[in-house]
């Protein structure tokens, strides 16, 4: 019964205030991990790709087909 007399004694808008906090907490927490595992994907992905022996043949390769691919479009009249 203690219990009962606490609450009925705390304000309702104190009980609201109290949970809007809670919330905007559990927002808070949810996107601070949602933005640290984004970093440390791209720390990984970054990793991969300097490790990669290959890595320098495989861009210069994708930068030649890019400007390849660009001229096409220009000649068909696709690219201003």
């Amino acid at each position: 019964m203690g219990t009962h007399i606490a609450l009925i004694a705390i304000p309702e808008i104190m009980i609201v205030l109290i949970v809007l906090g809670c919330i905007a907490w559990v927002v808070w927490a949810v996107r601070e991990h949602k933005q640290a595992s984004e970093i440390v994907a791209l720390g990984q992905a970054w990793r991969d790709v300097l490790d990669d022996p290959h890595y320098m043949e495989r861009r210069h390769f994708e930068e030649r087909k890019r400007v390849e691919d660009d001229e096409h479009k220009r000649a068909s009249g696709l690219l201003g």
